[in-house]
This record gives structure tokens, sequence and C-alpha cells, in this order.
């Protein structure tokens, strides 16, 4: 029996090892399992599918991602993030400024590097209005919370990001396109924007700011019950679960 233990105790340690690595790296894992989920049943979370993830997705997980988010963030640190104008400028000029300009570099050195147009410009368009969007909303706070990163700024900049979207980011892709004619295509699309603004701005009323100011509002009635619920029951966890949807 002697001989024995020490094997055993050494798959246990391996066994907890992994377990604790699959707790610590759950919303990777999870988000590797949403990307099979999707694959293989691709009508039940696609628009219009089975659970209608256009409704309860894109505006149910949302809203509870920042309904925790209100629930998780003293009032204070937003406020004190809101003030703070440096944080705006150099997140927001990363954001618009420094990636398109990175990935505009990164596409005149392909057009240099390809004249028989090997590569679909459309593809190459389409890395620059993807430089120029701003960065995705419940994932950039879900993240920030999960690395363990300061989730209020996150929270903040990511608002303000998505409201300068809709106005930034269309002129100033159209701006950075390539001036040879293959891109003109692009260039002079006369679409109709504005049930685009309304789509944008009615999910960000109703699936972020509406639950953010409710979370805010029942955290300063109850601070105390909702911090020791928030902390007994990991509250925070639902949150990236709800990422996981997102993803899937």
């Amino acid at each position: 029996m002697a001989n024995h233990d020490p094997t055993s105790r050494g798959i246990k340690r391996t066994l907890k090892s992994i377990a604790l690595f699959i707790l610590h790296q759950w919303l990777l894992i999870g988000i590797g399992v949403a990307c099979v989920l999707a694959y293989y049943f691709p009508n039940v979370a696609k628009s219009g599918g089975i659970i209608r993830s256009e409704y309860s997705i894109l505006y149910g997980a949302m809203a509870l991602i920042f309904l925790i988010s209100g629930l998780s963030v003293p009032r204070e640190k937003l406020v004190l993030h809101l003030m703070n104008w440096r944080l705006h400028v150099l997140v927001q000029a990363f954001s618009f400024l420094f990636i398109p300009a990175f990935i505009l570099a990164i596409v005149h050195i392909i057009l240099a590097g390809d004249p028989d147009e090997h590569i679909d410009r459309a593809l190459l368009a389409g890395y620059i209005f993807l430089a120029c969007i701003p960065t995705t909303i419940a994932s950039n706070v879900v993240m920030t919370r999960s690395a363990g990163g300061d989730d209020a700024a996150a929270l903040v900049e990511v608002i303000i990001a998505n409201f300068l979207g809709p106005f930034i980011t269309a002129g100033w892709t159209v701006t950075l396109l390539p001036s040879s004619s293959e891109f003109d295509v692009w260039r002079t699309g006369d679409g109709n924007l504005s049930d685009m603004y309304r789509d944008v701005f009615k999910q960000l009323g109703l699936a972020v700011l509406l639950p953010l100011v409710v979370g805010q509002l029942i955290r300063w009635v109850w601070p105390e019950t909702v911090a020791k619920v928030m902390a007994k029951y990991r509250i925070a966890k639902i949150s990236t679960a709800c990422l996981i949807l997102l993803v899937w």
C-alpha cells in the first residue's frame, strides 16, 4: 500500500491542477464551447432562431451584463472616470487613431506586394472598416473584470466610444480607403444610415444605459445589502456566462 501512496497523491495533485486550471480559464473554455455549439447547432442562437437571440441575447443578456455592472461598480468610481478627460483622450485616440493607422499601414503593404490582386480588395476594405469601429461593449467590460482590471474605467470608455462610433466610423472609413479605383465601390456608396443610427442608439439605451442606471439606483438605495449579495453569490460570474451566450 505504501508504494501506491505517492502515485495516488500525484494523481490527486494532477486532477486538482486540472480542475483549478478549468476554473481559472473557464471564460476561454466557455467561448470555445460556444463556438463549437454554434457550428453544430446554428439554428439555436442565430437571428430569428429557436431562442430569438436578437431579443433574448442582444437585449436580454446584454442588459443583464450592464445591470450587474451597475450593481457592482461604486457610483463614485464612475463619476471619477467620467471626469478623467486624460483617460478619454488616451483611450479614444488609441481606438480611433492608432489602430486605424496601424491597420492602414498593413493594407498599403499588402497592396504594394499584391499588384495582381490575388487578395480580394473587399477583404482589405473590411480590415479598414473593422479598425475604425469602436470596441464591442459587453466583452470589453466582462473581460476587463475577469482580468482584474478597472471595470469602471472600461465601462465609461466603452460607452463613450460606442456613442462616438456611429458619427465617426462611416466617414473615417471612407477617408482612409486607398485612393485606387478598386475601392471606389465602397467610397461612393449612398446607403441610408438612418436605420443603423436608430438601431445602435436603441440598443445602447435599452441594453446598456437603462440597466446600468437601474443597477446604480438599486446600489444607492441598498448599498450594504447589494454588496453582500454580490459577494456571497458571486453574481458577477453571471455576466461572464452572458458573454459566452453573446459569442454563441
